[in-house]
Order: structure tokens, then sequence, then C-alpha cells
């Protein structure tokens, strides 16, 4: 059965392009009622510049961005219903892709893939992006779901998903509730694995915690 949310309609109103390419007044720009919990750094730059967490002898580093759906731009949106696509800005060179439906949302890194995965509870995708790179290559994004239903007690889901090519779409690698103990490095260690092809993209994401 389809649940309508005022939360996600003011989010479609405010971030909807009319053909003519007019943009929404900041005042009318939807804004979140859940409180936004970081993933790991504290200055986070916009979606297009990006910080490195690179140290030399690391193999691995992570650029961040934030996303904002305000700026992004609608691909597709239903006149009836909930649902939107919308592409966003490019972090480390990665475009940002988000589906919306039913008040939950999907995010996919590189290309838009066939599947709608996100966490049952109502939510929204928190602004701080994450891409994890190998050598300067970028293969993982990660990013953090707020549940944002009646009952939430401001839980947040850890999101891992790997990057996709045109040839080979992206899948949702892990979902790590945010509760559970070094949930960002955890996040970063089952990201890193899909740098060497360790992802089965036929299997059912690893979940650890309260992260369904």
């Amino acid at each position: 059965m389809r649940l309508p949310l005022s939360t996600l309609s003011l989010a479609l109103a405010a971030t909807a392009l009319t053909a003519c390419g007019e943009t929404v007044p900041a005042d009318q720009a939807r804004e979140s009622s859940v409180e936004d919990v970081t993933i790991d750094e504290p200055q986070v730059p916009p979606i297009g510049e990006t910080a490195s967490g690179e140290t030399p002898d690391e193999r691995f580093a992570s650029a961040y961005g934030t996303l904002d759906l305000d700026q992004c731009e609608v691909l597709t949106q239903q006149e009836e219903g909930e649902g939107a696509t919308f592409r966003c800005g490019l972090i480390a060179g990665v475009p940002i892709f988000v589906q919306a439906g039913d008040g939950r949302f999907d995010l996919d890194a590189g290309v838009e893939n066939d599947q709608f995965q996100t966490i049952a509870a109502f939510n929204e995708i928190a602004p701080r992006i994450e891409i994890r790179s190998d050598e300067g290559a970028p293969f993982a994004v990660i990013f953090r779901y707020q549940d944002a239903s009646l009952q939430s007690n401001n839980r947040s889901v850890i999101a891992v998903e790997r990057i996709g090519t045109r040839d080979d779409p992206g899948c949702r690698i892990a979902q790590i509730g945010g509760g559970a103990g070094a949930a960002n490095q955890r996040a970063r260690e089952i990201a890193d694995l899909a740098a060497d092809g360790e992802t089965d993209c036929t299997a059912e994401p690893q979940v650890i915690g309260d992260a369904e």
C-alpha cells in the first residue's frame, strides 16, 4: 500500500524543475526535520570540491562532498505519487544519482542501476557523501540514511555501494547501523574489499547492527 508523506512531497515540490529551467526560490526549498549525523570530517566541501583523507603510505583515500537535492536536476517525476529521479553534481569526478519513492530514497554513483535499494523505514539521505578511491581511482560510495519515521529515535544507517559503470552497474554492498561500534571504519573496510573485485552483486548486502 502506498504511504503518502508530506516530507517527500515538499522535497519534490522544492526540487522540481520547469521545462524552461527555472529554479525554486531558496525560501521554498525543503528543510529536513532530521538532524544530520556526519560520517567523519568536520569540514565538508560542496559537490564539485573534494577533501582528501589520504596519507603518503595509504593505498586508499576518501573524498567528501555535499548532496543537496535542491541543486540536482530532476530527470523524471511521476505525475501521481511521490516518485522522482535526480542527477546531481560530481564528487571526486563521480556522478551521483538519487531516486525517491514512497517516502524512501536510493543513491547510485557512477551510473544508475536498475535496483531501488533502501532501508525499510521512511528515510532521507544525509548531506555528506564519501567516495573511496584506490590510488586515485574511485570505486565505492558511502552515505548515511536518516530514519525519518516517528519512532526513529534518531536512528541512522550507513550504506556502502560499489560505483557503477555503463558496462558494470554498481550495487549495495553493505548496510551498517549507525550505532554499531566503529561503524564508519567498518564501512570503509567493507568498501575497500570492492577495490579488489571481492564484491558479488548477486548476493544480498551485508547487514551489521540495526540496519534494515
